[in-house]
C-alpha cells in the first residue's frame, strides 16, 4: 500500500523524494520506489538461511546498494571522526 511509504514522507514533513527507505527486501523496496521514495538495499546473504541463494535483483534497481550499514554510511558520505 503506497500510504504506508507516504505516510512516513507525511509524518516528517520531507516530500517522498527526499525520503529514503533501507531494506533487506527488494520487494519493499520496490513498493517504495513506485511511491517516489529513494531506495537502499543491504545486503543480507543469510537472510533467508544458509545455503539459500539472496533475493534476486537488477545491478542498478536502487538508488544506494550496500554489503552492509557501515558501507551504506560510507555511500551516503558519512563523515568518520
Amino acid at each position: 500500500d503506497p500510504e504506508a511509504y507516504l505516510g512516513c514522507a507525511e509524518l516528517l514533513d520531507v516530500a517522498p523524494g527526499e525520503l529514503m527507505l533501507v531494506a533487506a527486501h527488494p520487494s519493499d523496496l520496490r513498493a517504495a520506489r513506485s511511491a517516489g521514495l529513494m531506495t537502499g538495499y543491504v545486503v543480507r546473504p543469510l537472510e533467508r538461511g544458509p545455503g539459500r541463494p539472496p533475493p534476486r535483483y537488477d545491478e542498478g534497481e536502487f538508488d544506494v546498494t550496500a554489503t552492509d550499514f557501515l558501507d551504506l554510511a560510507d555511500k551516503l558520505g558519512a563523515i568518520w571522526a
